[in-house]
């Protein structure tokens, strides 16, 4: 069983904008990592583009073990002060990302590309690891990971990390890179935002 990342994308309530260290705290107190077999880390922030999204980033040894925690008392414990949080139908994916120290830079550029219908695959992966090599030395750029996400083999996700969000436009507005991502435009469907995230304390 590998490691698997589980990325929440969501509505927030106006009580969590109010005062987010309040409700995570609670969210703490209630289930802490001793208590969450498997699990082993967090990263909670705000997208830039719409503040009032929230990401949360959650490391598992395994999806067994998540699906396994989600059985327990302590999941059952937590529901209440994630109410108070979510607003509307949270956003789920499991992908098994290779490297998510990504997740640790200023910002994080969050990219889904859903493969169109009657598209290549093997096209895709193919553009995904050009783009992956042109990142390789680029100004304020942090490192990037991308792999399908579970259940759903036609979407391939991406993190990448940057100094800013103007870092990320200034890459790709121009150059190899753009000429690599409007390849991509044409066998897939290009989602991307981005958000600043911390690591749960």
């Amino acid at each position: 069983m590998e490691p698997v990342t589980k990325i929440m994308h969501f509505k927030t309530s106006s009580s969590y904008l109010e005062d987010p260290s309040r409700l995570i705290s609670e969210l703490t107190t209630t289930c802490s990592a001793g208590k969450m077999d498997g699990f082993s880390k967090a990263y909670l922030g705000f997208e830039v583009e719409d503040p009032t999204n929230a990401f949360w980033v959650l490391e598992w040894a395994s999806l067994a073990a998540h699906s396994a925690y989600r059985q327990t008392e302590a999941f059952k414990a937590i529901q209440a002060t994630a109410q108070q949080i979510v607003t509307g139908q949270p956003k789920h994916m499991f992908v098994n990302f290779s490297d998510t120290k990504i997740f640790s830079a200023p910002v994080t550029e969050f990219v889904t590309f859903t493969l169109k219908e009657g598209a290549s695959m093997d096209k895709l992966e193919l553009l995904v690891a050009q783009l992956q090599t042109g990142l390789v030395g680029t100004p304020n750029f942090y490192g990037s990971s991308w792999a399908p996400v579970i259940d759903q083999p036609n979407v391939i996700y991406g993190v990448l990390g940057w100094e800013s969000v103007q870092a990320h436009w200034d890459a790709v507005s121009s150059g190899p890179l753009k000429d690599i991502i409007d390849q991509v435009k044409e066998v897939a469907d290009l989602w991307l935002v981005h958000a600043i995230l911390a690591p749960s304390k």
